[in-house]
């Protein structure tokens, strides 16, 4: 995660290569030619990202830098490896962290301080959330990712996609290029350089900080910032070039043993001359002296690899870090979203559907330890404790929640448009939320604006953006309980430590979720959102329309006409597998034993699953 000034001091020794061969390239080419390549993924995401930020903000008149959207950061990266691999190079791994030590939680949580920073200027310097001009024009991919430098643009720009990473991993799983992603249980960088030792494969990344890691004799390190592709006529493949590392050379010309030793001394005093650095990195004294914090540095660039994680690679990486962790510490690290920071964090909404995802990993670990969820509160990044539920308020929760995206009267929008359906869903969870908190709630006009079922009267609010906000922090909690619950059923069902009875609801309740769109599908922005959801026909907009009149009308007595009108509507799910309602009747008579056992039904509760059960 750093050396500060490494690639600085490196640079001047890199040498420039091809990847793979181009039309019309000389075989008597002096340079040299890369063949095979292990990519750092996440440095090659944000490489993209910031390509195609630099292109939107060159081609935009206005102040402010427009971000690029996951569909395009997903179709860029596409492109990027197809380009790499036309011209005969290898893509052996693409490697995305699962996992961070305990030792970089510190510089983990500066870099979420420094995104909720970035957001609060941001808003400070527009009062009023700027227009963001929606093209449809389809986004040039050979300007972007070839002829637009990164350092283009000096315009203020709001934080990168808090789901970026994931939502590439998504997409590379259902791209050709599915059989070399890998998610790890550690850090990407380990990964990359034991697989370039065995393969002698090149590294593609921008982290200099691999120069430091033992390579073998003959390791190489591709700077992603360094690629250019010449021109060349349109029936022909332009040769793509790039500065390439040799570590071990390096290090000899350098006169030390390995780069190791001169990145720790480096990163002791940032501020020395590269002279200096070397001959303090020759001196056999000073090593001894400094021996207990030479070691630590050296942990993180072991070559030892964590322990394997059977079942993480279908995971989102934040998801599976807390998988990983689970039987150490366990926790989380929620990005901050892109909200009003001066207002609550959009975080605090789902927090119950969490609380159930982590619940069901502690009853498969049989582990009691609390969750750890680092987000936004106020203006700082802190950590919140999470306690797991147990035994019957387990079940209990489980075994309601599924009638919280129980979608009778949505059931024309589902078969349509099941993105609106899971919008609505997560407003009424997050509309909910704000009722139990005594918090203000949005009028009608402004949430079927935002769904796009009636045009907005006026450009986006920052009002608007946070209640978006709080529906994207709702969606991915559903999305984390999917994904736990896809990890967690089998480990339940071939240990016995789930009965039959739970077992079966946990499989019901996946099945909900199966229309859950993917994340570049799903969390889209104000413009997008309203896009997707125009093309509707008048039946499922007028549905959705009366489904969210009926939440926001004052509710007098509630309890009574809600049952009613469950027992009396046909039950339908957003499987739209044609499957009858999965409670049988012998199911929900225990389920409602469980109920009437639960502490939680006899006490005031503000919990949302609680109150939900008593209604």
């Amino acid at each position: 995660m750093g050396i500060p000034r490494l690639s600085q001091d490196l640079l001047p020794y890199a040498e420039r290569v091809s990847l793979g061969t181009s039309s019309g390239q000389s075989p008597q080419a002096k340079q040299g030619v890369v063949t095979s390549l292990i990519i750092d993924g996440p440095s090659l995401v944000y490489y993209i990202y910031n390509k195609l930020l630099a292109y939107k903000s060159a081609s935009t008149p206005t102040l402010t830098a427009h971000l690029p959207s996951y569909v395009e950061i997903n179709r860029a990266l596409n492109q990027f490896l197809s380009e790499i691999e036309d011209r005969g190079v290898v893509l052996q791994h693409l490697f995305f962290d699962g996992a961070l030590p305990e030792s970089k939680r510190e510089i983990r949580l500066e870099r979420m301080e420094r995104l909720r920073h970035q957001l609060e200027t941001y808003r400070k310097m527009y009062p009023e959330f700027p227009p963001v001009t929606h093209s449809h024009q389809a986004l040039d991919h050979e300007k972007a990712l070839w002829n637009t430098p990164v350092m283009s643009t000096r315009k203020p720009a709001l934080p990168a996609p808090p789901f970026m990473v994931a939502s590439a991993i998504e997409s590379l799983r259902n791209s050709k290029f599915k059989a070399q992603v890998r998610l790890v249980p550690g850090e990407a960088d380990i990964f990359c350089a034991v697989a370039a030792k065995r393969t002698g494969a090149a590294i593609l990344t921008n982290d200099s900080d691999l120069a430091a890691h033992d390579l073998g004799m003959e390791g190489r390190i591709i700077l992603l910032h360094s690629l250019e592709k010449k021109q060349a006529p349109p029936t022909t493949r332009g040769p793509i070039s790039a500065l390439v590392l040799y570590p071990h050379e390096i290090a000899a010309r350098l006169q030390v043993s390995t780069l190791l030793r001169f990145g720790f001394e480096r990163y002791l005093d940032p501020s020395l001359s590269v002279s200096i650095v070397k001959e303090r990195a020759k001196d056999e004294s000073r090593l001894e002296k400094l021996r207990d914090e030479y070691d630590r540095f050296s942990e993180q660039y072991s070559t030892i690899l964590p322990a394997d994680q059977p079942g993480i690679d279908g995971l989102d990486p934040r998801t599976a870090e807390l998988v990983v962790t689970f039987t150490d510490s366990p926790h989380i690290y929620l990005t901050p979203l892109l909200e009003d920071p001066s207002r609550d964090s959009s975080w605090s909404y789902g927090t119950t559907i969490r609380q159930m995802a982590y619940s069901l990993l502690s009853m498969a670990h049989a582990r009691t330890s609390p969750i750890t969820e680092y987000a936004r509160k106020g203006q700082r990044i802190s950590p919140s404790t999470i306690q797991a539920l147990r035994g019957l308020q387990l079940e209990a929760h489980v075994t309601v929640f599924p009638e919280q995206i129980y979608t009778g009267d949505l059931r024309t929008v589902a078969a349509e448009k099941p993105l609106l359906a899971w919008y609505i869903i997560a407003f009424r969870l997050v509309l909910q939320q704000k009722l139990d908190a005594g918090k203000t709630t949005p009028q009608i006009s402004q949430i079927s604006g935002l769904l796009g079922l009636q045009p907005l009267t006026v450009r986006p609010s920052w009002d608007d953006i946070h209640l978006l906000a709080n529906m994207h922090a709702m969606l991915y909690s559903f999305r984390i309980l999917h994904q736990i619950l896809h990890h967690v059923t089998p480990m339940l069902a071939d240990s016995g430590q789930g009965d039959e009875e739970l077992i079966y609801v946990l499989e019901r309740l996946r099945e909900r979720f199966y229309t859950l769109p993917n994340i570049a599908d799903l969390f889209l922005d104000v413009h997008e959102l309203q896009a997707r959801v125009g093309s509707i026909s008048l039946e499922a907009r007028n549905t959705a329309s009366a489904s969210l009149g009926r939440l926001l009308q004052p509710r007098a007595s509630s309890h009574e006409a809600d049952l009613e009108r469950m027992n009396s509507q046909p039950q339908s799910d957003l499987s739209q597998d044609g499957k009858e309602e999965w409670h049988s009747a012998k199911r929900k008579r225990k389920r409602k034993r469980v109920e009437q056992q639960s502490p939680n039904t006899t006490t005031k509760s503000t919990n949302m699953f609680d109150l939900l059960i008593n209604r």
